[in-house]
C-alpha cells in the first residue's frame, strides 16, 4: 500500500513538473495559473502586495502586474495593496537597485512591505531563453524573507500578447516622418505595415489626379462643368494630404479607430436644380460607416 501511494505521489509530481515546463501556454495562461498558485500558497485573508515584474520591456511588466493584481483582487481571498501604497513607500525609502538585474533585494522588499503591514510580496520575471520564454512568479514572506510559493512555466515563443506588447510605438518625430512619406502615394503607411491606410491614400491621390486629367483632356472650355473636376480634385488632394499626416497618429493611437475610418465610404454626386438653368450645379456628399 505504501509503495503504491509513493508511486502515485511520484506520478503526480512528474505531471506537475511537466505542466510547468511545457512551452505551449500563452502569457495570459501563465498569469492565470500563477494567480491560482499564489492563492493555494497563502492563507485566506492575507495582506499582500504585487510589487514588481521584470521583463524585456516596461509594457510587458505593467501588463503582467495589472492582470495579476486584478485576478488576486477578484478572488476575494486577500487584501491586495494598490499602486498608491507602492508610491508612498518608494517616496519614503531610498532603495538600492541591483544595476545588473534591475531588481530590489529580498531583504529590502521585506523591509518595505513590513512598513505598510503586508504579510507577503509578489515578484516575478519573464526571461527569453532563445527557444521560449520562461515565466517565473514567487511569493516572499515579509517576516522571514522565505519563499512561500513559487511558480514557473515556459511560454510559447510566438505568443501574440508578448509580440503586441513588444512592438515599440513610434514617437512624434517618427509619425511626422511617416506623414511626410505619405505624400508619395501613401508610401509611409505601407512601410509602417498600415496597408489599409496606404491604400486609402493611394486611392485619394489617384482620384484627385484623375479629375485633373478629366478637366484638362475631356471637357470643352464652353462646358458648364468646366472647373468642377479640378476643384473637386484639388479638394480631394488637400484632404488626402492632411489625412496622410494624421493617419500615423490615428493608427498608432488606436488601430480600432483606424479600422472604423477604413470602413467609411464617402460618395460625391453632381446634381442640378430642377427647373433651373443648366449651369446651376451642386454636390451631395454622403458617408457610410460600417462597424
Amino acid at each position: 500500500m505504501k509503495k503504491r501511494l509513493a508511486t502515485m505521489v511520484l506520478v503526480f509530481a512528474a505531471l506537475s513538473v511537466y505542466g510547468q515546463s511545457r512551452g505551449d501556454v500563452s502569457l495570459d495562461d501563465a498569469i492565470y495559473h500563477s494567480a491560482q498558485q499564489i492563492q493555494d500558497g497563502l492563507e485566506k485573508g492575507a495582506k499582500i502586495i504585487v510589487y514588481q515584474f521584470q521583463s524585456q520591456n516596461n509594457r510587458i511588466s505593467d501588463y503582467v502586474l495589472k492582470e495579476l493584481f486584478n485576478l488576486l483582487v477578484n478572488s476575494r481571498n486577500f487584501t491586495v495593496l494598490d499602486r498608491s501604497a507602492q508610491e508612498v513607500i518608494n517616496a519614503e525609502l531610498d532603495f538600492q537597485f541591483n544595476q545588473s538585474a534591475g531588481m530590489i533585494s529580498d531583504d529590502s522588499l521585506a523591509s518595505l512591505t513590513r512598513r505598510i503591514g503586508a504579510q507577503a510580496i509578489v515578484t516575478g520575471s519573464l526571461d527569453d531563453t532563445g527557444s521560449e520564454y520562461r515565466f517565473r512568479m514567487r511569493v516572499i514572506g515579509t517576516e522571514t524573507t522565505a519563499a512561500i510559493a513559487s511558480y514557473a512555466i515556459s511560454v510559447n515563443k510566438n505568443d501574440k500578447r508578448i509580440a503586441a506588447l513588444s512592438n515599440r510605438r513610434p514617437d512624434t518625430g517618427q509619425k511626422i516622418g511617416t506623414g511626410a512619406m505619405n505624400i508619395l502615394l501613401g508610401l509611409g503607411s505601407y512601410l509602417e505595415r498600415d496597408f489599409s491606410g496606404g491604400i486609402t491614400l493611394t486611392a485619394g491621390y489617384v482620384v484627385a489626379a484623375g479629375l485633373v486629367v478629366i478637366e484638362a483632356a475631356a471637357l470643352d472650355w464652353d462646358s458648364p462643368a468646366v472647373g468642377v473636376p479640378v476643384t473637386i480634385g484639388v479638394g480631394i488632394a488637400g484632404v488626402t494630404l492632411v489625412y496622410g499626416f494624421a493617419r500615423p497618429f490615428i493608427f498608432n493611437y488606436s488601430p480600432q479607430l483606424a479600422a472604423v475610418m477604413d470602413n467609411t465610404r464617402p460618395g460625391i454626386v453632381l446634381t442640378s436644380d430642377n427647373g433651373a438653368t443648366d449651369r446651376d450645379y451642386g454636390f451631395q456628399i454622403a458617408y457610410t460607416f460600417r462597424f
